[in-house]
């Protein structure tokens, strides 16, 4: 799911209080809402601040590209 997917449910934490889980800005964090490129470290961040609602691999095709690996291998 995208982020603006799991930033729409009633049981989510707010924008704000996700961006201070992963460390970045506010805005830096709505820059990447609805994006499905995010640099790995930061879906990396979403994916654990989110207990895994939000996939890393999901938001992130070089985490995806990886663990595809991982599981190959």
């Amino acid at each position: 799911m995208t982020l603006d997917t799991y930033l729409k449910r009633d049981d989510a934490m707010s924008l704000t209080t996700l961006a201070a889980e992963m460390g970045v800005s506010k805005s830096r964090l709505s820059q990447l809402r609805d994006s499905t490129d995010w640099p790995p470290e930061l879906a990396l961040k979403a994916e654990e601040a989110t207990c895994g609602e939000v996939s890393a691999s999901h938001l992130s095709p070089i985490v995806a590209r990886a663990r595809q690996t991982g599981a190959a291998a």
